[in-house]
Order: structure tokens, then C-alpha cells, then sequence
């Protein structure tokens, strides 16, 4: 089978292998488009954390599996089933978790074998390019669990990758006023499409004390540190990205003002649920997605990495695929 092979750091080739032969609770999976998250490009600049090459990246995919019509998209990370968090539906906080495109070979392939509880049907009409939107807009969902949205919530969304525009997606779909804030144009051009009300140049921009809620998709010292003076007396700042692994924050203005502030990663299976039902509900453009070959996934790689092409997300798309 083709197979887009991370060899680590930003080498990344097409391979021929052979396909996985699936356990008992196993499904070999059939990718239609695979997606490259931010965190995929963590690994190609150099920080890949577990991961260990040579490996199959990827975890966003839709696709199809064998003696069924259907279309899918794929769950990719599964808890341990046993530990407290798993029984809770926190399965995403399991220290046993496994993610594809991390601990097991990933999406960047012609095939892969999933566990078969990890197939969720897409719904009947919705396209392949929208629903491998679900496992993004799943962490978009997650970043505001807990948090009310409504007409009266102000949010602020700093980053505009494809969880910064996918939160500004589903809190606009609330009738929240959602303010972004991202240095490309075509992304700020994007937020504006998905539902923002207004771009503003920078998230110093952002009036001090306005916003409800913050959600800092970039994850650095500068950007969480904004979100902080953008947030009201009270209010909610909830950190997404991963830009930066460490890093100093104003601890007395968070007490003296009562602010919110916490990480998130990944959902449960009820956000991932949610994010497809969604996406079926109210489909959003697209015009910020791009379909390549897996073939070009290298360049694909290098132009996103390097800030070289218009699109916000690329979609890959394996030899014989036809959705």
C-alpha cells in the first residue's frame, strides 16, 4: 500500500507497504482523506515528543471499510477502558491512551487498521471533505465544555488554524460575537467566512476586559499572556494550542481578577459525536481546505510549514480513493 513514512525531522517519504492484517476487535480501514493537524507538524519541525520514526503520521481521517457503503470517520484515540478516567468518559485524559499517528501506525496510508469501536458512520449526504472536519472541530468542541455560549457571549479566538476556526465555527453557530485574531490574511479571511464578526491585526488588539471567553489556539507566553488582559474580571481563558511547553504567567492578576485558566487536549467520544452531528446540521465552507495527493504530502508539509499556500488545512487523499 502507498504510505506517506515520517523517517523524523522533516524528511517524509513515500513508501510501498504491506498492509496490516487486523485483530479479532480490529478493522483494516480504508482511507478516502486524511488531514494534517498542527501537531503532525510538530514532528516535521522537530518536536515530535513520542513519537518515534520511522512512523505513519496522521489522525484525522474519513474513509471506508470492507462489505459496507457507508462512509466513516475515524476516532482516533482509545483510552484503556479500565482506569477511572475512562469509566468517567474522560478518556482523553487516560495515561494509557493511544493516539494514531503516535503510538500506532497512522492516516497517511492507502489503508490502516483501526479498533472497529473507533468507526463512527458519517451521516448520509454530508461530504468526505466536511467530515474530516469531525476530529478538529471534536477539539474545538472541547475547548469550551463547561463554558456558556449564547447572543451575550463575547469569545475572542487568537489563532486561526483549524481549531482557532473551527471553535469560531461552533461559537457562532450559538449566535455568540466571536472577535479573531491571526497574522495571515488568508486565515483572518477565513474567520470572517466561519462566522466571526470582526478580525482585529493582533491579540493586543483585543480591548482589556472585554471577552467572555478566550480560546488561545497558539499556545505561547505572548498569546495566553493576551488573552489574559482581553479577558473580563471572571472570565474564561482556555489554552488549546501547544506552541510553547513552558512559560511565565501573570498568577496575581489570574487571582486578583478571578480568571479561568486552563488547558485542554483532544475530547471524549461524546465531543467527537457532537463535532459530526454538527458538521451535518450546519455545514461550514470549505473554501479554506485543500485536497492534494498523498503523493505531494512532503510538499504539502514543507508549504504549511513554511507558510507557502493559501489553504489552512490540506487534505490527502491515497491512490484509488474516490470520495
Amino acid at each position: 500500500m502507498e504510505a506517506l513514512v515520517w523517517l523524523g525531522g522533516d524528511r517524509l517519504e513515500i513508501e510501498d507497504l504491506p498492509s496490516e492484517v487486523p485483530k479479532s476487535d480490529e478493522t483494516l480501514f480504508t482511507v478516502s482523506l486524511a488531514g494534517i493537524c498542527g501537531s503532525d507538524l510538530h514532528a516535521y519541525r522537530g518536536s515530535g515528543g513520542k513519537r518515534v520514526p520511522p512512523l505513519i503520521l496522521g489522525h484525522e481521517a474519513v474513509g471506508r471499510i470492507p462489505g459496507d457503503d457507508r462512509l466513516f470517520v475515524v476516532l482516533p484515540l482509545e483510552g484503556c477502558h479500565h482506569c477511572t478516567l475512562c469509566a468517567s468518559g474522560q478518556e482523553n485524559l487516560c495515561n494509557e491512551r493511544q493516539l494514531l499517528g503516535l503510538d500506532r501506525p497512522g492516516t497517511f496510508a492507502q489503508e490502516v487498521v483501526v479498533p472497529t469501536s473507533a468507526l463512527v458512520a458519517v451521516p448520509e449526504g454530508l461530504s468526505a471533505d466536511v467530515a474530516a472536519l469531525t476530529e478538529p472541530l471534536a477539539t474545538s468542541l472541547a475547548a469550551f465544555k463547561g463554558l456558556e455560549l449564547g447572543p451575550d457571549t463575547k469569545v475572542a479566538v487568537i489563532g486561526c488554524g483549524s481549531i482557532g476556526l473551527l471553535a469560531i465555527y461552533a461559537a457562532a453557530f450559538t449566535g455568540a460575537q466571536v472577535v479573531a485574531t491571526d497574522p495571515m490574511t488568508e486565515r483572518s479571511e477565513a474567520a470572517l467566512e466561519l462566522g466571526a464578526t470582526s478580525v482585529v491585526a493582533s491579540a493586543d488588539d483585543f480591548a482589556a476586559g472585554s471577552m467572555d471567553i478566550v480560546i488561545d489556539a497558539v499556545g505561547i507566553e505572548a498569546t495566553w499572556g493576551a488573552g489574559m488582559r482581553a479577558v473580563r474580571n471572571g472570565g474564561a481563558v482556555v489554552i488549546v494550542g501547544l506552541g510553547q511547553f513552558s512559560g511565565k504567567m501573570q498568577i496575581g492578576d489570574l487571582v486578583r481578577r478571578g480568571i479561568s485558566v486552563r488547558g485542554t487536549y483532544a475530547y471524549t467520544r461524546a465531543d467527537f459525536e457532537a463535532a459530526l452531528a454538527l458538521l451535518a446540521k450546519s455545514p461550514p465552507t470549505i473554501g479554506w481546505l485543500e485536497r492534494l495527493p498523498l503523493s505531494e504530502g512532503a510538499t504539502a508539509f514543507a508549504d504549511l510549514a513554511g507558510q507557502r499556500t493559501n489553504a489552512v488545512k490540506i487534505l490527502l487523499q491515497p491512490v484509488g480513493s474516490s470520495d
